[in-house]
């Protein structure tokens, strides 16, 4: 399918465009790129095309931003060039970046410095037709965000707005899914995660709204230690994704077969992944009063050592009792 006709495509119109959005500008750089008067480069113009490129990288789990966030501004920056060459090396599109080049050696503070090292990549007109049939396929195999294309779409236009949920909200999308996470673990395993604590964690982590991270020093690590796995498979497993941002390389600990499934699993499987995730921990996920101490353990566990400086202790107590007040029958 040649280019006018994959942008002319309904799902890929609502792939690249915010619905509030009018699509006529990114039309014209569109048309601009193709008769080649502008080049998609880290200093060409076309902020529209860029911000279309940007929603296309993300629906396909790609980080756009240097910091390795998900993030949708118009600017091609070095995390734009980073998604697209780990494209066009994944789909063998450009000689330009090498593997090792992608997996610069760096430290969790100094990577985003170092992000220089990955040559500056053009957006050619092949590898935007290649990204644009790559979301086509993805669709159709439900290989996308949370599986579910409205679903995908939801959370992308969310992320493009900043627009997050407030407790009611994510109680109301998830709270079915979290009691539902809570009871099968307790029928199966006998282990109780409260859903209060699911949805706790996922008020802390992205407010409900899916959101990635892509943390260039476990790509370079994983590289290291795994040579021979594929790029995209460690590219993910170097990801915080999903509902609750659980490190891809913890797939395994959550019961999902690959890092990638964190990312395209349904919202209620990924309300069951956080759930798994904390099992470890039911002895303060059991309980319907945790004290300041089990709200602590579960920060450290969850967020890591640095959690005080943080104050993810503090902010997971809060929304545990939010949640737990408006799921109380009174407020039902």
């Amino acid at each position: 399918m040649d280019i006018a006709a994959l942008v002319e495509d309904p799902i890929i119109q609502k792939i690249v465009t915010h619905p509030d959005d009018d699509t006529a500008t990114w039309r014209d750089d569109l048309q601009r790129f193709l008769s080649q008067e502008i080049r998609l480069t880290r200093r060409s113009a076309g902020e529209s095309a860029i911000t279309a490129i940007q929603r296309l990288l993300i629906f396909l789990g790609y980080s756009t931003s240097a910091s390795g966030a998900f993030s949708i501004d118009g600017d091609f920056g070095r995390g734009t060039n980073r998604g697209i060459a780990q494209f066009q090396y994944e789909h063998q599109l450009s000689s330009l970046c090498s593997r090792a080049t992608l997996c610069y050696p760096c430290q969790w503070n100094t990577a985003k410095k170092q992000i220089t090292q990955i040559p500056e990549a053009t957006l050619t007109e092949s590898t935007l037709i290649a990204l644009l049939n790559t979301a086509k396929a993805r669709c159709k195999e439900n290989l996308i965000m949370t599986g579910e294309l409205d679903s995908a779409l939801f959370h992308l236009n969310a992320l493009h707005r900043r627009r997050f949920l407030t407790c009611r909200e994510i109680l109301e999308c998830y709270g079915p899914s979290a009691q539902a996470a809570s009871k099968a673990l307790e029928n199966d395993e006998g282990i109780t995660v409260r859903a209060e604590w699911i949805l706790a964690i996922i008020r802390q982590e992205t407010a409900g709204i899916i959101r990635p991270r892509f943390e260039q020093h476990y790509l370079s690590r994983l590289n290291r230690k795994h040579p021979d796995l594929p790029l995209a498979e460690l590219r993910m497993q170097s990801m915080s994704l999903g509902l609750g941002q659980i490190m891809g390389t913890n797939y395994q600990a959550v019961g999902a077969h690959n890092a990638t499934e964190l990312f395209t699993a349904p919202v209620d499987t990924q309300a069951a992944f956080v759930c798994r995730f904390l099992k470890s921990r039911d002895t303060q996920t059991k309980k319907h009063e945790p004290t300041s101490e089990d709200f602590r353990t579960v920060a450290r566990y969850y967020n890591g050592p640095q959690y005080a400086a943080h104050h993810y202790h503090e902010q997971l107590s809060r929304w545990f009792r939010e949640f737990r007040v408006l799921m109380s029958p009174a407020t039902l």
